[in-house]
């Protein structure tokens, strides 16, 4: 598996450039350790731009800890080691295997931040409270609330969701609110069974069939963010029909529900879907909105995360017209 990894020219500040170049790349991302199975949660398929984005906005005050959500490869937490001192640098992950190789790389490296192994939506209460939590790559697609109410007031919890990078400043009083950054990364392509089993369905499609008007190019990079964002549990699947057009793919493994839509040039597409979510219809609106408010970029949108941990989206301001997600 190749990784990518962010050059320091990606990052403005001395301070970031400084860990980009100092941190040996190569120890995280080269064969796994032994006894380790390779897996892809670290740094694999995150865009270098995001990365990079996103440890800039990490402003964390003086002397206060630091949270790394996803330790990976151990990538993150060298990063953050060498930026803030390893002494300030909590790192969790959920898999003891993942976390002992990270372990084995990190003290290669020369870093020694304390890792810890749990569940990445409990945060780590036993080291709370934290000036700055990271969540490069294992935030998935809504901000729990233990993360904000691990974080001092004042403090910054930035979060990988879907496609895009969200920048949350703690309110003191359990909430956060902040927007996202103006970088995306490319979507992945799902590796679950239960999607890859609804192949088949998308490449020959018997379900219902409707003519629809497209409010965007469904394939397009902002539509993908806000899809990613509205259907956590929906996986899309990039198509290629018998012409070599591109079309779009959607799979609901729970219940088995599907949707393709085949985009033509004159804005309209072939919508063919079975079971009993209509995926696409879901997806609409949220789309109708962007197009409508002159489809701006990622940093248009804003999240605010409440105490009990309902995730608004919102665009333009937390005034402004939002979706519970």
């Amino acid at each position: 598996m190749t990784i990518a990894t962010p050059s320091p020219g990606l990052a403005r500040s001395a301070e970031w450039r400084a860990a980009f170049a100092a941190v040996p790349s190569g120890v995280f991302h080269a064969e796994p350790v032994s006894g380790e199975a390779q897996d892809d949660s670290g740094a694999a398929g995150t865009a270098h731009a995001r990365l990079a984005a996103m440890c800039e906005a990490l402003n964390v005050p003086r002397a206060a800890r630091v949270l790394d959500l996803g330790t990976g490869t151990g990538y993150g937490a060298a990063l953050l080691s060498h930026r803030f001192g390893g002494e300030r640098v909590v790192s969790v992950d959920a898999d003891a295997d993942r976390l002992a190789a990270a372990r084995t790389r990190l003290a290669r490296a020369g870093y020694a931040p304390e890792l810890v192994t749990g569940p990445l939506s409990r945060g780590c209460p036993e080291r709370a409270p934290f000036g700055g939590l990271l969540a490069a790559h294992g935030a998935g697609h809504r901000v729990p609330a233990a993360w904000v109410g691990q974080t001092l007031p004042g403090g910054v919890v930035v979060a990988a969701l879907g496609t895009g990078a969200v920048v949350l400043r703690a309110d003191g009083e359990g909430g956060a609110s902040g927007r996202f950054l103006p970088v995306l990364a490319p979507p992945r392509q799902s590796a679950d069974p239960a999607v890859r089993a609804r192949i088949p369905a998308l490449l020959v499609p018997l379900g219902a069939r409707a003519e629809v008007s497209l409010p965007a190019d469904p394939a397009a990079p902002m539509p993908r963010f806000l899809g990613s964002l509205a259907q956590p549990d929906v996986a899309e699947l990039s198509l290629i029909d018998a012409d070599g057009r591109p079309a779009l793919g959607l799979v609901h493994p729970a219940t088995g529900s599907w949707a393709r839509l085949d985009p033509r040039d004159d804005g309209t597409a072939r919508l063919q879907w079975d079971g009993p979510r209509e995926l696409w219809a879901e997806r609409v609106p949220l789309l109708a909105d962007w197009a409508a408010a002159g489809r701006p970029g990622p940093e248009a949108y804003g999240l605010t995360v409440g105490a009990s941990g309902a995730n608004r989206l919102w665009l333009g301001s937390p005034d402004g017209p939002g979706e519970v997600l």
